[in-house]
């Protein structure tokens, strides 16, 4: 049985070969101490069977390391090997490499202490860790050691972003971006109804006899008053805004523009529990928003046509002639004033 045995997938096999490489020349481990499938030498020996002995290695080595890698979390066989690990209670250290997030780590070994590949203090901790094992090491002059850190943190660096990426998403994420996709052509076709609408209005202003017609023209139009328009979409808002409590209200729309605070259970729990009940707030950990939902979709519109008005020139003359200082919808100060 080798003493450390390095998790990882067939794809990042050039990273695999860094550390074993850097295992040996720098921190002093012998040959036949390092156990990695992809790397000759250091893999399955020929005439054996596969799965048996990448079974047998992973039993009793004093330390695993787990290049936790995109290809990595996409592996059913490397997944396996992680799964067995914790199983079997071997002394872990999870390499987290970017896109990964620590997150992965907690979700799958709990709370084992992990090394973000790209903190260069952590190649320190990683000798430490090979130390513990009380494996009988080659030794290594402080010099050799200075040099195959440095070294191994440059090659490291430039490694990272040429590792293959993720094949796959997230359900969650697939779903947020299918809304994104209908938020979106929601607001292209207001936009497109908008430029058929000004297109109108051009015509009819070209055939106005003198300004009285040019006047009434516009009045109907809806634009010879920022008031009244300002008004008319805040009614919008307010109307279709659920029936739930002013502190759920306000969280709602801060989500909108993505400044919503953390919710407060310990004193608005009956407020917010309500809000999920209504399936206006995801009851899961993190407690999203749904603005995908039935409910909030109209609310979502009413936003937006609000958000067009602000950040037009009239919008912006209008809300700067209160001399109030609220012209900005993401400040929570503007619904305080004008809910």
């Amino acid at each position: 049985m080798t003493a450390i045995f390095l998790s990882h997938a067939v794809a990042d096999k050039k990273l695999a070969k860094l550390f074993t490489d850097f295992l040996k020349e720098a921190i002093g481990v012998p040959h036949d101490e390092i156990f990695c499938s992809s790397i000759d030498g250091h893999g399955v020996p020929m005439t054996e069977d596969f799965n048996k002995y990448m079974k047998d290695e992973i039993q009793e080595p004093k330390l695993v390391l787990l290049l936790m890698t995109p290809s990595y979390m996409e592996s059913a066989f490397c997944l396996m090997e992680l799964g067995a690990s914790w199983a079997l209670a071997n002394r872990t250290l999870p390499i987290v490499v970017p896109p990964i997030l620590f997150s992965e780590v907690t979700r799958t070994l709990g709370l084992v202490q992990a090394w973000d590949i790209q903190k260069t203090p952590g190649i320190i901790d990683l000798r430490k860790a090979v130390r513990k094992t009380q494996i009988s090491l080659e030794p290594r002059d402080d010099h050799v050691w200075e040099s195959k850190k440095a070294e191994f943190g440059r090659a490291i660096k430039k490694l990272i972003d040429k590792l293959p990426a993720a094949t796959k998403v997230a359900a969650e994420e697939y779903q947020k971006a299918l809304d994104e996709i209908v938020a979106q052509k929601d607001e292209i076709e207001g936009l497109e109804k908008l430029v058929v609408d000004r297109d109108a209005l051009i015509e009819k202003l070209k055939a106005a006899k003198d300004a009285v017609a040019v006047k009434a023209i516009l009045k109907n139009a809806g634009d010879n008053d920022p008031e009244e328009e300002f008004d008319s979409l805040m009614d919008d808002v307010r109307a279709t805004l659920p029936d739930v409590a002013y502190i759920v209200k306000i969280h709602l729309l801060m989500d909108h523009y993505g400044k919503a605070s953390r919710i407060d259970w310990a004193n608005d729990r009956a407020e917010f529990e309500a809000a999920v009940q209504k399936k206006l707030i995801d009851a899961d950990f993190g407690h999203d928003v749904l603005w995908s939902g039935p409910k909030l979709k109209r609310l979502d519109k009413a936003l937006l046509a609000l958000d067009r008005f602000i950040e037009s020139d009239e919008g912006k003359d209008y809300l700067e002639a209160k001399d109030n200082g609220l012209i900005e919808a993401d400040d929570i100060d503007f619904w305080r004033e004008y809910l």
